[in-house]
């Protein structure tokens, strides 16, 4: 079977809405107003929620959490952006902080000051409908509303892996999954976690997704003869997401091909480690760091590219939801090296749009990226079925999915 056939075969997204489908456009006085809350404003790892933003035509968001990010990413023009006064789930209260020692629910659900503040904030708003991104933000906020509005919940990764080891955090969401009108997950995997804390029907799978136009704008990656073999990691510096084991794999792969390069794109906790390892590594002369990238800039490293690396790891109960930046390099045409968990199944299919290891196989990664390393043709194949996998995954529509959601609830909501 041929890979593009493969691939078409193998996407996991249920009946996307192409955008003859849309409906009109209603004129801006009329769209409903949609609070989309987050927990701190700007956050650089999750550029997803402004594109999000950025697609949505039927609703008007209003932007809200209860902080700025550190360094944060700036607004678009034209966002309404609010911030909450009470309320914060990332910074508990001493009385929070007992009942989550105690494995009670009340460690999480929202104190009266929160439970007042909510509804009068979204109401000043003129509210008409919610969308919580995390879990975690949809405990208060459901908590809070009491059904007084339409509420969507979007789950991503720690909020439906790491924290449910927590009883504090199971009891909480297993008392808030009942008055969420509809759950999305980014990851097949999310949805059967969820089922024994009382999944409602009314769910569905839809990635984040990425700009596919913005980063699939560029030709194929090409490799010229002689040319060395440039592997990428992008996203978050962090032992969550494997940098240190990426670099061990392309060790192994530098001595027995000397002409190969390794690029690290992003930033985090893990910043120091990572650079007193390269540094001390033999492959060092060929492995650089460039910190935080623009959409933009990241795109045009990308097509200069062959393939992207990503090892995420399962540290602490934290589940990988959904790759982005899988998403971002198979539309720029780079064949994937990704470990086997999470979200990263539903998009990696070993042996059409890249290579599928287990979570710390140093040896199983090295091995894939030596094979992509020395079989051209197998290169541009796959590279070629990443780019056509990866538009199913595009972020426009994802949005146009969400917005059918939201917009569905606020007819049934009248």
């Amino acid at each position: 079977m041929k890979a593009a056939a493969a691939a078409r075969l193998i996407r996991r997204i249920d009946h996307p809405v192409l955008p003859s489908q849309i409906t009109p456009v209603p004129t801006p006085q009329s769209l409903p107003r949609v609070a989309v809350i987050t927990t701190e404003l700007g956050v650089r790892s999750e550029v997803w929620i402004l594109r999000q933003l950025a697609a949505f035509t039927r609703v008007q968001p209003v932007l809200f959490g209860w902080a700025d990010a550190e360094n944060p990413l700036p607004m678009p023009s034209g966002l309404e952006v609010r911030r909450f006064s009470q309320g914060n789930t990332r910074k508990p209260g001493r009385l929070q902080r007992l009942c989550r020692r105690l494995g009670l629910a009340a460690g999480y659900l929202p104190d009266a000051a929160t439970r007042r503040a909510i509804p009068g904030e979204l109401a000043e708003a003129r509210i008409d409908a919610v969308l919580c991104h995390f879990a975690w933000n949809a405990i208060p906020v459901a908590g809070a509303l009491d059904g007084a509005l339409p509420i969507v919940a979007q789950v991503h990764g720690r909020d439906v892996s790491a924290l449910l080891e927590q009883p504090a955090y199971r009891a909480a969401l297993r008392r808030t999954l009942p008055r969420i009108d509809h759950l999305v997950a980014v990851g097949s995997f999310q949805l059967r976690r969820l089922q024994s804390l009382g999944l409602r029907p009314e769910h569905s799978l839809i990635p984040c997704g990425a700009p596919t136009a913005l980063f699939g704008r560029n030709p194929l990656p090409q490799r010229l003869p002689g040319q060395p073999i440039r592997f990428i990691s992008v996203g978050r510096v962090s032992h969550e997401k494997g940098v240190l084991e990426s670099l061990r794999a392309f060790e192994l792969l530098h001595a027995q091909h000397p002409a190969s390069e390794l690029v690290f794109v992003g930033h985090g906790p893990a910043e120091a480690e990572l650079a007193a390892a390269i540094a001390a590594s033999p492959a060092a002369g060929a492995v650089r760091r460039t910190g935080y990238m623009s959409p933009e800039q990241l795109a045009a490293l990308l097509a200069s590219c062959h393939v992207l690396l990503q090892h995420s790891r399962e540290i602490g109960g934290w589940i990988e939801g959904f790759g982005v930046t899988l998403t971002e390099g198979g539309a720029a045409g780079l064949p994937l090296v990704a470990s086997s968990s999470g979200g990263i199944p539903d998009q990696v299919h070993d042996g059409v749009n890249g290579f599928l290891f287990q979570p710390g196989d140093i040896e199983s990664q090295a091995g894939a990226m030596a094979r992509l390393a020395t079989d051209e043709p197998l290169r541009l194949r796959m590279g070629a079925a990443a780019r056509e996998v990866a538009q199913g995954y595009d972020a426009d529509l994802m949005a146009i999915r969400i917005e059918d959601i939201l917009l569905a609830q606020l007819a049934r909501s009248g």
